[in-house]
């Protein structure tokens, strides 16, 4: 069954765009080039590839038939005529039809064989004029890199296309290749060739292809040593390792060797960090000045400036702090190092800026009647702010507003909080009452309904007179 390629179902993409219906003085359309089969393997029974295309021309298509060359990267070529299917041949015809048929040899190496129209096609005479083509590529395909037109001839499922699939290294002198992603690709710094560094090569080398893994070797496993994924640098001296991608369906395997020399260790840093008194909250915000802290090693004037992970209470700027309010402000410190020094560990430093404190006078009565049912709350606060109530349990007491609900007789305990301020602290106090008694029971009407009759019926338990219906 033959296959039509869509993307070519109009024109070629070498011609432009082009009007299906040319004009005498145009060139002859090619509105369709398809192949019955673009990807065959030679262990396969069936190696026949049959090929159509479609051309037209105001004037008609000189041509009886045209010369297809199939070819792949190492000049093996196939030849067949492609020639006109109309019969008796009409040279008024504008739209002709040209078939040709290729038996793929068994024999012949996998690969990628693009096909041409060597001669194109030729339009009639008109006006003394014949306009011809030119030689006609075969269309793109697909967009697997490296075969992206032709016939694919696999051998068992296998391409052994011959592409580059790794780019890199982005680092050295490579630094100027060509590259996918460009926003990682090359990257700003070297990687550090000293002993117990890690060499992940997929921060160097991009996969050039879909469909493909870098791997890492070593020949030089005293040196350095692989994992497949990353490779680690464990002792002096030269390490030989290989960059590669395995073979896939499509593409041979591909392998970069590299040599580096493998120098003594990056040394640790430390970092001093000058401890800060606690500091009263007042006058927020407010903005102090730490003291500089520098990394060992590194420079005395390269300084580690910190990060905030307490946003709400202060926020830092190189070595200017900005308090928000009162609290623990947590800062870290961490020196990134260079080709000589190691990252420094991550340093905590906590700085308290310590809120005024208040107290708060609150006290209930020793108990309280249920009876009474409320009870009204006054307690107060040094600083004079507000107050508010919680109280337990839910069952015997409740809470509303500065208002104590009694519901049933017991224990009441209710806490008075005041909830501080950016440089005040919080307060609270709790004080106990006994509910005693019982509570009344509550009363509720009811609507009865007796014909066109209707009553209400007050009471704890109300109920309806005889002969009196519920009125809903």
């Amino acid at each position: 069954m033959k296959v039509r390629l869509a993307l070519f179902a109009a024109v070629l993409t070498v011609f432009g765009t082009i009007p299906t219906t040319a004009r005498a003085f145009d060139k002859p359309v090619v509105e369709s080039f398809t192949a019955s089969k673009i990807d065959i393997d030679l262990n396969n029974k069936d190696l026949k590839i049959d090929f159509e295309v479609v051309v037209s021309h105001a004037a008609g298509i000189e041509n009886r038939s045209t010369t297809l060359t199939l070819t792949n990267s190492t000049n093996n070529s196939l030849l067949t005529l492609l020639t006109r299917i109309d019969s008796p041949i009409e040279n008024v015809k504008t739209k002709v039809t040209f078939r040709g048929t290729i038996d793929f040899p068994r024999t012949f190496e996998t690969g990628v064989y693009t096909y041409i129209l060597n001669d194109g096609f030729t339009s009639n005479f008109n006006n003394g004029n014949k306009i011809g083509t030119g030689p006609v590529l075969g269309p793109a395909l697909r967009n697997l890199k490296g075969a992206e037109s032709g016939i694919l001839v696999r051998a068992g499922g296998f391409l052994d296309l011959d592409y580059l699939t790794i780019n890199g290294p982005a680092y050295g002198l490579q630094t100027n290749k060509t590259y996918i992603n460009t926003s990682k690709y090359p990257v700003p710094v070297d990687p550090v060739w000293k002993v117990g560094e890690i060499f992940t090569p997929s921060d160097y080398f991009e996969e050039a292809v879909t469909n493909v893994r870098i791997e890492i070797s070593t020949a030089s496993p005293k040196i350095c040593t692989a994992d497949g994924k990353t490779m680690k640098l464990i002792s002096i001296g030269e390490c030989n390792f290989t960059i590669s991608t395995p073979r896939t369906k499509d593409y041979k395997a591909n392998s970069i060797l590299q040599t580096v020399t493998v120098s003594t260790g990056r040394t640790a840093q430390k970092l001093f960090i000058e401890n800060v008194p606690p500091i009263k909250a007042q006058n927020l915000p407010t903005i102090i000045t730490l003291a500089a802290v520098y990394a060992s090693g590194i420079s005395a004037v390269e300084y580690v400036f910190p990060k905030s992970t307490t946003p709400e209470i202060c926020e830092a700027s190189g070595n200017s702090l900005k308090v928000f309010s009162g609290g623990n402000c947590i800062l870290t410190y961490q020196s990134l190092g260079n080709t000589s020094y190691l990252p420094s560990d991550m340093y905590t430093q906590t700085i308290i800026f310590e809120k005024a404190s208040q107290t708060i006078s609150f006290a209930l009565p020793p108990a309280v009647k249920v009876a009474e049912k409320t009870l009204n709350l006054t307690a107060s606060s040094s600083s004079g702010n507000q107050i508010t109530y919680t109280s337990t349990p839910s069952s015997s007491c409740t809470i509303s507003g500065s208002v104590l609900n009694l519901l049933k007789a017991g224990n009441c305990s209710v806490t008075a909080t005041q909830v501080g301020t950016t440089t005040l602290a919080s307060a609270s106090a709790t004080s106990t009452v006994i509910i005693e008694g019982v509570a009344s029971a509550a009363k509720k009407t009811i609507s009865c309904a007796k014909g066109k009759t209707t009553k209400k019926v007050t009471g704890t338990n109300p109920k309806c007179p005889t002969g009196y219906k519920l009125k809903k």
